[in-house]
């Protein structure tokens, strides 16, 4: 038996039309992570659980709506090669425009965090840092694969010596082992959260601020250089509207 509709036809048509239409704006955003070195801006456990500063944002952006993220977790130097590859179409992570490279290529419109950075020594043997010129011969402990500038100067004309580590805990051992010659350089709050992570003792280390070589600067979103034009426009819409209603600033002051 054919049962007669009561829908009148052209309402119909615009629920088949609406349907359609939100069907082809949904897709998946591939998320892109760096495992271990970027808490707390990143945090991630076993690759499942997520959190941090740049991942509650990234979440807060796509929440109610249909669009999809999903994680990608990777170290540093891997996820840069995913992130050039033809794999991943319209990622997102954070980056700056002192990055260069794609983590600098293509931002969003406003900026989501102002990083400082500080100089992390042993007090074992103190040291004040009265700039970098008196610094000649010490040892700057990096993360592997990160970019500083504004430091990079000093090491290339061999007036820093360069020691390369692949993660926090083995920056805190170098700067513990080789008190008064080697100091470990980062983001200010990268240092102070992954100190307390680590249940190290604060009162044996001196944390100074290194802006006089590395300014402050902004960090963004970063987005494929290929994006949509229609999901990069409606990333900076609700970056725009969490920064009016305080959204924004209430994610970073969890961490802080």
């Amino acid at each position: 038996m054919k049962i007669k509709s009561s829908i009148p036809p052209a309402l119909i048509t615009s629920i088949i039309s609406i349907s359609f239409s939100a069907s082809s704006w949904a897709s998946d955003v591939p998320y892109f992570v760096i495992s271990k070195q970027a808490r707390p801006f990143q945090i991630e456990t076993n690759n499942q659980q997520h959190q941090g500063i740049i991942t509650e944002i990234v979440e807060a952006v796509f929440e109610n709506n249909n669009y999809s993220l999903s994680y990608n977790t990777f170290p540093y130097n891997r996820m840069m090669i995913q992130l050039a590859s033809d794999n991943y179409p319209n990622w997102v992570t954070y980056g700056s425009p002192n990055w260069g490279g794609l983590q600098g290529e293509n931002l969003s419109s406003i900026p989501v965090y102002k990083v400082q950075h500080a100089l992390l020594s042993s007090k074992k043997v103190p040291f004040e840092f009265e700039g970098i010129d008196k610094m000649k011969g010490k040892i700057a402990v990096l993360l592997d694969g990160f970019q500083y500038p504004g430091l990079q100067p000093y090491i290339d004309s061999g007036h820093l010596n360069e020691l390369r580590v692949k993660d926090y805990r083995a920056a805190f051992k170098v700067v513990e082992r080789l008190a008064g010659e080697s100091f470990f350089v980062e983001m200010d709050t990268r240092i102070k959260y992954n100190l307390m992570q680590q249940n190290k003792d604060l009162q044996k280390y001196s944390l100074q601020y290194f802006g006089s070589v590395i300014p402050d600067y902004q960090i963004h979103l970063a987005y494929d250089p290929n994006m949509k034009p229609e999901l990069q426009k409606y990333i900076d819409s609700r970056l725009m509207e969490m920064n009016q209603n305080g959204k924004l600033n209430k994610i970073v002051q969890k961490y802080q």
